[in-house]
């Protein structure tokens, strides 16, 4: 066995007992001054404490159970009860502490306990559930051995237990979490003055109202209760309704106060005493925990827009939003080393003052859709006055919305893409004069006999050709397959010369439909491929789009030929990508809208 654990079982036993004896023996002290009668009870409140604190460490839970149970029997042997009572006493004691820990595990009530209102008032149910059980053993006890009446001794058990539980467990448990560090913040050079001054405020209104023989005064505690809830949270609640119970007992006990002065039966006094008790407790404690729960979401609030501004500020895209009127509201940082014009005499201003004359029409046009909710968004390329001249830029716009989801503005991006236009505009155009020589010189052994577009083997080579320019200069690359849905049912109830003149129509539309430099080619029987060089995403999809609604239409005139429709499937260059890994993508894309139910078009992943 591990002797350091046991010594540290045995330690924390032994304190648990002497913790328990001192609360016992203190509330003795005040009951004695009075009728006998104990208006809080602590002793099983430190106890509850101790047990939060060790959580899920089982060996120190039982080293506490123990350290209760012998400092309840050590106690009703200090003053020479039965047996009988001395064991139902104790182990009364033992099961209230444990019962409530276990319902607070349970539920998985968080270690502050006050941190959130949920979390209280699952301890306040805690507390009183478990009480009901302890009280009605203690009564039983005390009924058997002192003939004590069991009502009386069942209340006396039960309101004591619960109010201490309720103003001991928390004051603790707080002050622990301090000590640890978890609330190091609550207790700063300010705060801890502030405290100070506070609590003996809270002391002193406390002092007078049970002190003076005057006018009943008791409401004069509560505003100072919660005037310490509001600048200290927890700690300011658990620590003046501490002081609040401490100086209010002491004082009633000793004959003092409007209680006492009010009410002549001791039962009278201690019942309305824990009335006034509970009432500062059920006050300021919720209190508290709303306060903690603002805080932690204005904490969570704050960082997150900390966070946000941190990479708004600092991202190299310009980071925009316009109002109704197309008028720049917001602009990041990015925008004066763009454009070399300063953020504050650019607010206000329209944000079409600009881009070139000739693209502020459709600029405007498309804004104004957005600006008018029938588009969620839109995406421009146009040329603005930057810094260094004209130049070609990337906006991406999209409407923003207020609380009554009417368009309150826009939001968007503005990236410079010049560099990379340029160089795009120059290699495609390149390419197409080379890609227009060699179809002119291949043009005979590269075409389809039947559909007049590029066979195989000339598909093939040029999409070779294709990877080689994209992987040396870098602009993308898109393939594209397409064939027919239910082909063979064509074949099969038109004849498979009709079937040709379905196929011939297919590679017309297609041929119609792609951009210029684009190749269409038939791959085999009814399938074929697109190549699309310099094409994104956006734009292969956008042909494929076409490809599959100009099908989807009716044939032109030509009533003889079945209505047919076809599936696509592209694929992207990636850095990796060879012509046989393009076409199994394309194929694999191809083959997903086929089984989604056809007629549609899908990029592979």
């Amino acid at each position: 066995m591990d002797k350091p654990k046991v010594l540290h079982g045995v330690l924390l036993g032994a304190g648990t007992a002497a913790l328990f004896l001192i609360g016992a023996y203190g509330s003795h002290l005040v009951a004695l001054q009075s009728s006998g009668l104990e208006a809080l009870w602590p002793s099983n409140a430190i106890v509850l404490a101790l047990l939060i604190l060790a959580g899920r460490d089982r060996p120190a839970v039982l080293a506490i159970a123990v350290g209760q149970l012998a400092g309840g029997i050590l106690l009703h042997l200090f003053r020479d009860d039965p047996a009988l009572i001395t064991l139902t006493l104790s182990v009364a004691n033992v099961v209230e502490s444990l019962l409530v820990f276990a319902l607070l595990q349970r539920i998985r009530l968080g270690p502050g306990l006050v941190d959130r209102v949920g979390d209280f008032f699952s301890f306040v149910m805690a507390c009183a559930t478990a009480a009901m059980v302890s009280s009605t053993l203690g009564a039983l006890g005390l009924w058997l051995g002192h003939r004590v009446p069991f009502w009386d001794a069942w209340q006396s058990w039960y309101v004591s237990g619960v109010l201490s539980q309720l103003v001991v467990t928390p004051a603790i448990v707080v002050i622990a979490d301090i000590v640890r560090g978890r609330r190091m913040r609550d207790i700063s050079i300010a705060a801890g003055a502030e405290l100070v001054a506070l609590l003996g405020l809270i002391a002193a209104a406390t002092i007078y109202v049970f002190f003076q023989r005057g006018v009943p005064s008791t409401f004069i505690v509560a505003p100072c209760v919660l005037l310490a809830t509001f600048r200290l949270r927890a700690l300011g609640a658990v620590a003046g309704v501490a002081i609040v119970a401490i100086i209010a007992a002491c004082a009633t006990a000793a004959g003092h106060g409007s209680i006492a002065h009010l009410l002549q039966r001791p039962g009278d006094q201690v019942l309305l005493l824990q009335t006034f008790i509970a009432t500062q407790l059920l006050t300021a404690l919720p209190v508290a925990a709303i306060l903690a729960e603002r805080d932690l979401r204005a904490e969570e609030t704050r960082a997150f827009a900390e966070h946000f501004r941190s990479v708004v500020e600092n991202i190299g895209e310009v980071i925009f939003r316009i109002d109704s009127h197309a008028r720049w509201t917001y602009l990041n940082p990015a925008w004066e080393a763009l454009t070399g014009r300063p953020i504050a005499t650019s607010l206000g201003r329209s944000w079409l003052e600009l881009v070139e004359p000739n693209a502020r029409a459709g600029l405007a046009e498309r804004t104004a859709a957005v600006l008018r909710g029938e588009d969620q968004s839109t995406r421009r390329i146009v040329r603005m006055e930057m810094r260094e001249g004209l130049r070609w830029v990337e906006l991406f716009i999209q409407g923003l919305h207020d609380q009554d989801g009417r368009i309150a503005g826009a939001t968007g991006t503005l990236r410079d893409i010049d560099d990379r236009k340029r160089i795009e505009e120059h290699v495609i155009t390149a390419k197409r004069r080379a890609e227009q020589r060699a179809r002119e010189a291949t043009l005979l052994a590269s075409t389809d006999e039947l559909t007049g577009i590029a066979n195989r083997r000339a598909f093939m080579s040029q999409l070779e050709r294709e990877i080689a320019g994209a992987m040396e200069f870098g602009w993308p690359l898109a393939v594209a397959i397409f064939d027919v849905d239910h082909f063979k049912l064509v074949n099969d109830c038109y004849g498979h010369a009709v079937g040709d003149r379905v196929l011939q129509l297919i590679a017309a539309r297609a041929a119609a439909v792609v951009r210029g430099g684009d190749m269409v080619g038939r791959l085999g029987g009814e399938e074929f491929g697109i190549l699309m060089p310099g094409a994104a995403r956006e734009e292969a999809t956008l042909v494929a789009e076409r490809l599959r609604e100009a099908m989807e239409a009716a044939a032109d005139g030509d009533d003889s030929l079945p209505k047919v429709t076809v599936s696509v499937g592209i694929s992207m260059r990636e850095s990796h990508s060879d012509a046989a890994s393009l076409l199994m993508d394309a194929d694999m894309a191809l083959y997903a809208a086929k089984g989604e139910g056809r007629n549609r078009v899908r990029v592979a992943a």
